[in-house]
């Protein structure tokens, strides 16, 4: 075997064991699994994994069939190269990563087991076109693109980035695409390109807190740099989502999470996904601790407290998992049953570390005095406690509803918020002005026992309907206007939208547009009735009315303002733990 700087350089006549050097078929010298041999791993690197770090076994007729297609189509995927615990799922499911620009990276990081080398320029030019093939054979509705890093190339193959998305839209233009991309070495410029692509999400991984940043990564990454790409590419074209990702268990510190997140919020980073980091091979960094179903739990409630649009958060994630499930509001539908010892305690390895942790602790703090989120004993998976999604339901059957749970209400009747959708109807208030209903045409028209004038409900518009006992939950009848309101203003803002109230007319307006009405009733001190959000709705029926009494009054809607894959059911669960922080900050003290 010959040798290079005295790392072991493997001939054709066997595959390279990890840490050696090899000859790719392309004629440029690499090492496998990116890491150079170390000395001798610490007893605590041996300690077994958890219950909890489990994945499915990759066979299977759908495992199968997409190894076919990668292989037929000679593309890499980051589910081989980066040894994902989750191949077997994603696969048997007929979804891939695909790995652009090759299997040899430019950089060397600590954490990651995709072989380095310097490819000299090389590029696959038909890969474009065979990534296109592929998500089309896969019939995939949605496709995660990463890369190496390439820093021997003039603009770090942002170029070529933007061929596969633009070949794969020209093939399937209704997949919507995610890129998970190099950093471009801060480069602005070749960001822009891959943005201008034509891509649904771009994501660019900050991988660890700041102070871990090195050694974790590359000494060529850098923290501030990644949150820069990050705040350019959403600053340069807002309509598109921006996405990170971030490993836990090498070392960080709960303020320091916490600090890492302010830091992507204030960049305007919509999406964050956070994962176990396992250590691919004895030349990588050691796990330092096992973070707990639980605290995953907890990190996502931390995340959605701060304004991420949704944060994916359990063991087994990695930056693309159930990429196409992230706005589902639901943490992509995973469940992290398991033991919960305290935030920040976890299993820490090198210190006798258990097979399993039987002891629940209660959750600590979220650091610096934020809010705490609700206990996840009480909280179901995708909803704040007390929260029902109804689905579609006619509108007078629940309105009689509201008024049977409101007359035989007493002390031990439990709030809820419903949130729902109906068929398409007109209500008229008490005192409302028959004269403002203009041609109702085929549309019904029900009085009903609210306040205020005509408005439309119908599909694509979530209702939120409080029923409230509001003198036991210490709220005003103002307290839970502003409340809503305040909810529709806050959340609109984490989707770029700058929604605002008006003086003397209750609701919420963009540019003078309005996007949501409110209109309460209480009696025998409980609310009933609510609030009429636009998500992706037919405008047309308010055309036919003087919405909420005003002649001339514009309607908009989420679809409208950069949001046209929004639905009801997902809008109102993204909804709904803003509502659920307005109402806790306006409770008055009891006595």
């Amino acid at each position: 075997m010959s040798s290079l700087k005295n790392i072991p350089v493997v001939a054709e006549t066997r595959a390279p064991r990890s840490g050696e050097k090899y000859v790719t078929p392309q004629g440029f010298t690499a090492i496998k699994d990116g890491q150079k041999p170390r000395s001798a791993e610490s007893p605590s690197a041996r300690v077994g994994k958890p219950r909890w770090i489990m994945a499915p076994i990759p066979t299977g007729a759908g495992f199968s069939a997409v190894k076919g297609i990668v292989r037929e189509h000679r593309l890499a995927t980051v589910c081989e190269e980066a040894k994902c615990p989750n191949i077997g799922e994603c696969w048997n499911a007929g979804t891939a990563t695909i790995m652009l620009m090759g299997a040899v990276c430019t950089r060397a990081c600590r954490f990651c087991s995709v072989d380095t080398g310097n490819p000299r320029g090389w590029l696959d030019a038909e890969e474009p076109e065979n990534t296109a093939r592929s998500v089309e054979l896969m019939k995939l509705k949605y496709i995660v693109l990463t890369s190496v890093n390439r820093d021997d190339l003039p603009d770090g193959g942002a170029r070529h980035y933007a061929d596969a998305i633009r070949a794969i839209k020209r093939r399937t233009p209704d997949v919507a695409v995610e890129a998970l991309t190099p950093d471009f070495q801060g480069v602005m410029r070749d960001v822009e390109v891959v943005v201008d692509s034509g891509l649904d999400v771009f994501a660019q991984n900050v991988e660890t807190v700041k102070r871990l940043t090195h050694p974790v990564r590359d000494p060529r990454a850098g923290y501030e740099q990644t949150i820069d790409v990050l705040a350019h590419a959403k600053k340069y074209k807002p309509e598109v989502l921006t996405k990170t990702s971030l490993m836990l268990g090498l070392g960080e510190t709960d303020e320091e999470i916490a600090q890492c997140m302010d830091d992507l919020r204030a960049a305007n980073v919509d999406l964050l996904t956070l994962g176990q980091y396992l250590r691919p091979t004895a030349h990588h960094l050691e796990v330092q601790r096992f973070v707990t179903p639980a605290e995953f739990d907890q990190y996502r409630e931390w995340a959605l407290a701060k304004g991420f649009r949704e944060c994916v958060s359990g063991p087994l994630v990695r930056s693309s998992y159930r990429a196409e499930q992230a706005l589902a509001g639901n943490n992509a539908g995973l469940v992290n049953a398991g033991p919960a010892p305290g935030i920040g305690a976890g299993w820490e390895l090198g210190r006798d570390a258990p097979q399993q942790v039987d002891t629940v602790q209660a959750p600590a703090p979220l650091p610096n005095s934020y809010p705490a989120p609700i206990p996840k004993e009480s909280a179901p998976a995708a909803l704040p406690t007390g929260f029902k999604w109804l689905g579609k339901v006619d509108y007078e059957p629940t309105w009689r509803e509201m008024q049977r749970i409101t007359d035989t209400r007493d002390e031990h009747t439990p709030d809820e918020i419903w949130l729902l959708e109906h068929p398409p109807v007109f209500t008229q208030g008490l005192n409302g002005n028959p004269g403002h209903v203009l041609a109702a045409g085929d549309i019904p028209v029900v009085q009903i026992d609210r306040g205020g004038q005509v408005t439309y409900h119908g599909p694509g518009q979530l209702v939120v309907y409080p029923l409230i006992d509001i003198r036991r939950a210490g709220l005003g009848v103002r307290d839970l206007v502003t409340a809503l309101e305040r909810a529709v203003i806050d959340y609109c803002a984490t989707l770029g939208i700058t929604a605002e109230c008006r003086k003397n007319a209750p609701g919420v307006y963009v540019d003078g547009r309005k996007i949501a009405s409110v209109g309460l009733r209480i009696r025998r001190g409980a609310s009933y009735h609510g609030l009429a959000f636009n998500v992706n709705m037919d405008l047309g029926p308010f055309q036919r009315i003087n919405p909420c009494g005003y002649a001339g009054l514009e309607m908009t809607q989420l679809a409208a303002l950069g949001q046209p894959k929004a639905t009801v059911e997902e809008t109102g669960k993204a909804f709904a733990p803003f509502l659920e922080r307005a109402l806790s900050a306006l409770r008055k003290p009891k006595d």
